[in-house]
């Protein structure tokens, strides 16, 4: 075996070397634009006399203390605000709790504007409201439809309306007919509820 020369030697090396393993990774092009943005921009600070840089600095640091102060009132005040709501508690700006009734006038304006999956969940939304009414349950507008069923002791005409309304708004395809029946039971529901 003969030793290679030092060409050799260096050749081959160069050629280890060049290959993609050993190579530097590429910045994404947008660093590569942000890079030079903010190299850009510290030069023309640089150029900039003392006065200037110094009141660019207030304004963004005032900037900063302004996004801090809101995100802090505004996480205060939905913290304050969470568990109160979910017990119903909270004085929401609702001046009153709509009746079935109008859920039902809702659920018909929605379905004649072919909004099918929004009138499925105000009918359910008012068989809830009459289930309520029927037991003199206080209506809380922040339980979800399953909490509801719980609440209101798993009725089943209420469970099975409540998968039907679910299918049309939840599934893949809704349908007019289904809307309809859906209205339909609600109506023979309302018909027959006391006053």
């Amino acid at each position: 075996m003969t030793v290679p020369s030092d060409a050799e030697i260096a050749e081959r090396l160069r050629a280890i070397l060049a290959e993609p393993e050993f190579q530097e990774a590429q910045d994404p092009a947008w660093w590569r634009v942000l890079k030079r943005f903010v190299y850009a921009l510290l030069g023309w600070l640089e150029d900039q006399p003392a006065g200037v840089r110094w009141l660019l600095l207030l304004v963004a640091v005032a900037l900063l203390a302004a996004i801090a102060i809101h995100l802090l009132v505004t996480f205060r005040q939905v913290l304050r605000e969470a568990p109160l709501t979910r017990r119903g508690d909270a004085d929401l700006p609702v001046t009153r709790t709509p009746t079935s009734e109008d859920l039902l006038a809702e659920a018909r304006a929605l379905r004649s504007a072919g909004r099918l999956r929004e009138a499925a969940r105000a009918l359910q939304q008012a068989r809830l409201l009459l289930e309520c009414r029927r037991r003199a349950v206080p209506w809380r507008a922040t339980l979800a439809d399953w909490e509801w069923i719980d609440e209101l002791g798993r009725p089943a005409e209420l469970v099975e309306f409540t998968r039907a309304t679910q299918t049309i708004a939840f599934g893949a395809a809704p349908s007019l007919p289904a809307v309809e029946a859906c209205e339909g039971r609600l109506l023979a529901e309302l018909a027959g509820s006391p006053p």
